[in-house]
């Protein structure tokens, strides 16, 4: 009996040991998390860049697959050391419209650190045998954009610095303009490349940062995207610029880690003073992503 009941106890400081052990190593595991960039699920979802082959004048604009119009003439456009612009030339396009385009670029629609309200963003270049054309100066081009979201008043031009991600949005000095129409937003465009229409958010509520943490370590993008109007605030080392308190966001942060699984949080909070989130990245599929951002 006495052995009995010795076996019985070491059977039972074993399950228990195991149990410890198996709870120690799983937060362990968590906590040693290594996270890695989302670039190849970018690179495979993004919006794709169009081009036109334009081999004549003609009398319609150039739609792209998202409904911007873009309006433009050899007239206008000159090649580096100012040597003429002649058909074919190739016109490439990339529109970015719901928040989903901003966030699978990646792309903010902040301006100066501040947050905006935007109507979308485009890039347009213009290319003749592999060389990109400048515009001439004092010329511009003309675009329509489509109205995605609700029709805004007093919009500006924000041009971004020329690069395929993370662009800084600096609202146009020149005489660049947007005029809001019965249904789409008319632009006269004195710079290629990145254009965002837009304008800075106004709300006479205090702002705050919002401070991120998580386990494990490496990259990690995060969103802050505002539910009752059209902004994407990309976070940068965790900690994301200052947005006003009071109002209602998604908080989205991505990732893939060490064992090429996709990760995700994904949750709705409003903004108070001084808030910190704590990140739930739990494994999600890759569908999973792509639902949660078109859902945005």
């Amino acid at each position: 009996m006495k052995n009995t009941l010795i076996i019985k106890g070491f059977a039972a400081l074993l399950l228990l040991s195991s149990s410890l052990f198996t709870s120690c190593e799983s937060e362990r595991e968590d906590e040693d998390d290594e996270f890695t960039s989302m670039d190849e699920f970018y690179t495979k979802h993004r919006q794709e860049e169009q081009e036109f082959v334009i081999d004549s004048a003609g009398k319609g604009p150039i739609i792209g697959k998202q409904k911007t119009e873009l309006y433009l003439d050899t007239s206008i456009f000159m090649l580096p050391g100012g040597g003429d612009l002649t058909f074919p030339f190739t016109v490439k396009l990339i529109e970015l419209y719901p928040q989903s385009d901003f966030m699978e670029y990646p792309m903010s629609t902040v301006a100066g650190g501040q947050v905006t309200e935007s109507a979308g963003a485009i890039r347009v270049r213009v290319f003749k045998n592999g060389i990109e054309a400048i515009l001439r100066p004092g010329k511009f081009y003309a675009t329509v954009m489509p109205d995605t979201n609700n029709l805004l008043s007093n919009m500006k031009v924000f041009y971004g610095e020329n690069k395929d991600s993370d662009v800084n949005w600096t609202q146009a000095v020149d005489a660049s303009t947007v005029l809001t129409q019965s249904s789409s937003y008319g632009l006269a465009l004195y710079q290629m490349g990145w254009v965002n229409c837009a304008k800075l958010h106004s709300s006479s509520a205090a702002t705050s940062e919002i401070t991120l943490t998580t386990k494990g370590s490496g990259t990690i993008d995060v969103y802050v995207v505002a539910k009752d109007y059209f902004s994407v605030v990309k976070v940068t080392n965790l900690k994301s610029i200052a947005v006003p308190v009071g109002e209602n966001v998604t908080i989205i942060a991505m990732a893939m880690d060490q064992n090429k699984k996709y990760r995700l949080h994904n949750t709705s909070t409003t903004v108070t003073s001084g808030m910190t989130v704590a990140l739930d990245l739990k494994i999600v599929t890759e569908q999973d992503v792509l639902d949660a951002l078109a859902a945005l």
